[in-house]
C-alpha cells in the first residue's frame, strides 16, 4: 500500500524570537546531529510503502542552523530515495534571517517556504519580538521581499490571538491586501498542553472554536466582498473543497492523521504531530531504534487511533461531519479540557461550515484552489 507521510522535523528548537504565545522554542545549543539526521531521512525513505515523503523543517527557528545542515539533508535524500518516490521539502520560518544566500539555497533546492507574520505591526510587534525585546516586523518584511526577489510567493501563517480578535477581520484582511500577500492561513492561538486538565480549566492564550468561528465568518464575508479569486485563505479553500465534495487538501480535515504525520525531535524522538508536545501519551519511539513501520504498528499509535475512533463515534451524528471528518484531533484535545462550551457532539466547525454553505454557490465551491501554505500548526 502506498502512502504519503509528513515529517515535522524540529532540527532545533532554538529561536531568535520570543513570541508571546509560543511554547515551541527552547534555550541552549541543541542541534540535530548528523547521526539523527541520517537516521530520520533513511528511515522515512526506506519504507517501501512511503510513496510521498514531505520533510517539514520547523523550529524553533530552522534558519538558526547553517545552510550546510540542510545541504546534508538534501544529499541524504538523494542517497536514500527509492525509484519513483516523491520528496518534498518545506520550511516554516520567521523570516528574520532570510538573505541572498538563504533565498538562493531554497530556490535551488525547490523548497516550499512559509513565513510567520502576525498581521500589522501593531499586533506583530506586540506578539513577535526578538529575545532582546526589539521589534521584528521590519526584518520579517525584508525577508519576505528577499524571497519574492528570487521568485517565491511564500505562504504566510498568522496566529489569531486576543489582539487580532480585537482588531477585527477587516483591518487584517486589508493588511494582507496592502502587502500583496495572497496565500495564507489563520490559526487560533492554543495554550500549552495540560494532559491532566479537567474540563473547563481556564487558560491564557486560548481562542475557542466559537470565538474563531465568529472571526472567520466576518473574514469570509470580507473575502467574498473583495472578490479576488487569487487570494487563497487556507481555511476557506479547505472547507470550500470539502463542501463541494472534493477530497481534503488539509490534514486538519482529512479525518485520520494518525500514522501520516510525525514529529521528529533533534534527539530523534518521534511523536504524533508536533501539536501534542508535552503529553507523553503521544510519544511513539525514536528514529535511531525504530522504523516507521514499527512505530505505525506499535501499541502507542494503535492506542491513540482507537481512542480517536471513540471520539469520532460521538461526532458522526453531526450533519457536517462529512465535511470536517471530526476536524483536527488536537482541536478536540484542547476543547475538551478548556472550552467552556464544549459538548462532545460537534468538533466546533459547524457554524462556520453552515455560513460558507449559505454564502456560496456550487460553482464557487468547485473552484476552490489548493493552498500552498505549509500545513503544520506552530
Amino acid at each position: 500500500m502506498s502512502r504519503s507521510v509528513g515529517l515535522i522535523v524540529k532540527a532545533t528548537r532554538v529561536c531568535n524570537l520570543r513570541c508571546a504565545y509560543c511554547h515551541d522554542w527552547r534555550g541552549g545549543q541543541q542541534r540535530m546531529s548528523f547521526e539523527v539526521l541520517a537516521a530520520t531521512v533513511a528511515r522515512a525513505l526506506r519504507e517501501p510503502d512511503h510513496s510521498v515523503v514531505k520533510f517539514i523543517w520547523h523550529g524553533g527557528e530552522p534558519t538558526v542552523l547553517p545552510k550546510s545542515f540542510y545541504e546534508k539533508a538534501v544529499l541524504l535524500q538523494s542517497r536514500f530515495r527509492q525509484p519513483g518516490q516523491i520528496i518534498r521539502n518545506s520550511i516554516q520560518t520567521n523570516g528574520t534571517r532570510i538573505d541572498d544566500d538563504w533565498a538562493r539555497f531554497l530556490r535551488r533546492n525547490e523548497f516550499e517556504v512559509s513565513i510567520s507574520i502576525d498581521g500589522p505591526p501593531s499586533i506583530h510587534d506586540r506578539t513577535r519580538r526578538y529575545a532582546s525585546g526589539r521589534s521584528s516586523f521590519a526584518d520579517v518584511m525584508a525577508g519576505l521581499r528577499k524571497l519574492r526577489g528570487y521568485g517565491f510567493r511564500p505562504g504566510v501563517l498568522m496566529v489569531i490571538d486576543r489582539e487580532a480578535l480585537a482588531l477585527g477581520p477587516d483591518a487584517i484582511f486589508e493588511f494582507f491586501v496592502e502587502h500583496d500577500i495572497r496565500s495564507y492561513g489563520l490559526l487560533a492561538a492554543k495554550p500549552v498542553n495540560l494532559p491532566g486538565a479537567q474540563p473547563g480549566t481556564p487558560v491564557g492564550h486560548y481562542v475557542t472554536p466559537r470565538e474563531m468561528n465568529q472571526f472567520l465568518i466576518g473574514y469570509f464575508d470580507r473575502w467574498l466582498a473583495h472578490g479576488d479569486p487569487d487570494i487563497h485563505v487556507r481555511e476557506f479553500s479547505g472547507l470550500l473543497r470539502r463542501v463541494a465534495g472534493n477530497r481534503p487538501n488539509l490534514c486538519t480535515l482529512a479525518g485520520n492523521c494518525f500514522g501520516r504525520f510525525y514529529l521528529v525531535e533533534s534527539n530523534g524522538d518521534v511523536a504524533h504531530c508536533d501539536v501534542f508536545v508535552g503529553d507523553p501519551a503521544y510519544n511513539l519511539g525514536n528514529v535511531l531504534t525504530d522504523s516507521f513501520a514499527t512505530l505505525r504498528c506499535g501499541e502507542s499509535l494503535q492506542g491513540l487511533q482507537m481512542a480517536h475512533e471513540q471520539v469520532l463515534g460521538q461526532l458522526r451524528a453531526c450533519p457536517e461531519f462529512n465535511v470536517c471528518n471530526g476536524w483536527c484531533p488536537h482541536e478536540l484535545y484542547i476543547s475538551s479540557r478548556h472550552d467552556p462550551n464544549f459538548d462532545g457532539s460537534c468538533c466546533g466547525l459547524r457554524e462556520l461550515i453552515e455560513h460558507i454553505r449559505r454564502r456560496t454557490t456550487p460553482s464557487t465551491r468547485k473552484g476552490a484552489p489548493d493552498c500552498s501554505v505549509v500545513e503544520v500548526v506552530p
